[in-house]
């Protein structure tokens, strides 16, 4: 092998390596088992869309809303099977609120002010 092609190779291993390792692949299978389910960092639900269900693994989250031409909300996520129930009321258009202990299950979510239908809620999850 000549000296040009040794370093393109080398190279070529070290770059690899690095992005297997940036990637989290590689290593020595030593990590966290996979979840059955991916981690939902961030969940965004419209109006539109409040009847489809969702997903969130156990932890602590920001609820933020927007609703720019509603007077208020009246937000509640309730837990499928946990029975968990986390409920917002705010005459505030545009906000966010922090709710711990969330129990990993399937959410959904409604809006009771009747005079509010255009809104969106941005649920991001806050540290591991």
């Amino acid at each position: 092998m000549t000296t040009m092609t040794r370093r393109t190779a080398l190279i070529l291993g070290s770059s690899l390596s690095l992005l297997l390792a940036a990637c989290g692949g590689g290593g020595s299978g030593d990590g966290d088992a996979a979840s059955a389910r991916p981690a939902q960092e961030q969940t965004t639900i419209a109006a539109a869309d409040a009847a489809t269900p969702f997903a969130l693994q156990a932890g602590r989250y920001k609820f933020g809303w927007d609703a720019p031409d509603c007077k208020g909300v009246d937000f509640t996520m309730t837990g499928t099977s946990q029975g968990f129930t986390y409920a917002k009321t705010s005459a505030l258009p545009k906000f966010s609120a922090i709710v711990s202990d969330v129990p990993e299950d399937t959410y959904m979510l409604t809006q009771a002010d009747a005079e509010c239908t255009d809104w969106t809620v941005r649920i991001d999850r806050v540290g591991s």
